[in-house]
């Protein structure tokens, strides 16, 4: 991976809709033959949900527990069912979206048969190619200007890895429009974005995300442990939070 500012990914299977409509097939499937298996929880390894959950639970945000949440690309739902666990936020508060509707329907499975989970939201959305009005997530942020937490646990990683062109003539990768896009879902003054990213470094991630037209800014990080590699530090995952200003 090239540290050059206009370095692109090369486009992957994990870029295309089809990928994840197979997959999420699959885990559906599986999870109807054995309710216990909730399919791929992505970053495990790096023990990213208990990171999330730390970092959205310290002092440093004191988020309460009306906190509203939008997950991008939700997948099968963990992250946010693994927010409810200790019993710090509220079920309806959350939404998450997913562009695959098998990954909707495995997460709704799931949240059927999750206790205290039944209020969570999930719906099939497009975050590049369709721009929904914030009332289509719900009553609980429809008179709102965003959301607290917009949530990306490899979304952002996924996108980038597609070859897709946005159709508006500017030639630009789909994954170079998601900033501007998906800022308009964070609440100004006091929401934030937080990214996590295999694919790309910190630095990166920076970037990518503060650009012209997104209007966010670099707001904190979670730390992950370290490793040094030709002389330089770096660790496996990043996940790095944006703010949007008010006005």
């Amino acid at each position: 991976m090239s540290s050059d500012e206009d370095a692109h990914l090369n486009p992957s299977l994990l870029g295309t809709k089809d990928y994840w409509d197979s997959l999420y097939d699959l885990e559906l499937t599986n999870h109807a033959d054995n309710p216990s298996d909730v399919g791929t929880i992505w970053f495990s390894d790096a023990d990213c949900e208990s990171r999330i959950y730390q970092y959205l639970t310290s002092d440093e945000l004191s988020l309460p527990p009306t906190t509203t949440f939008l997950d991008l690309g939700t997948g099968n739902g963990h992250l946010l069912f693994s927010l409810l666990e200790e019993d710090d936020f509220l079920a309806d508060g959350m939404v998450g979206v997913d562009y695959s509707q098998k990954s909707v329907d495995l997460a709704r499975a799931i949240a059927a048969q999750t206790p205290g989970a039944e209020d969570v939201k999930f719906l099939r959305l497009d975050i590049i190619a369709e721009s929904p009005e914030l009332s289509v997530f719900g009553d609980r942020v429809a008179d709102e200007e965003g959301f607290d937490v917009v949530l990306d646990k490899g979304t952002f990683d996924a996108i980038s890895l597609s070859d897709g062109v946005v159709d508006d003539g500017t030639g630009r990768r789909v994954y170079e429009v998601y900033p501007e896009r998906v800022a308009r879902w964070v609440k100004p003054g006091s929401g934030i974005l937080l990214v996590t990213s295999c694919n790309w470094t910190e630095e990166e991630l920076v970037r990518k995300v503060v650009t012209q037209g997104s209007g966010l800014e670099f707001s904190g990080r979670i730390k992950y442990p370290e490793f040094t590699f030709g002389g330089k530090k770096g660790s496996a995952v990043c996940t790095v939070a944006f703010k949007r200003p008010q006005g």
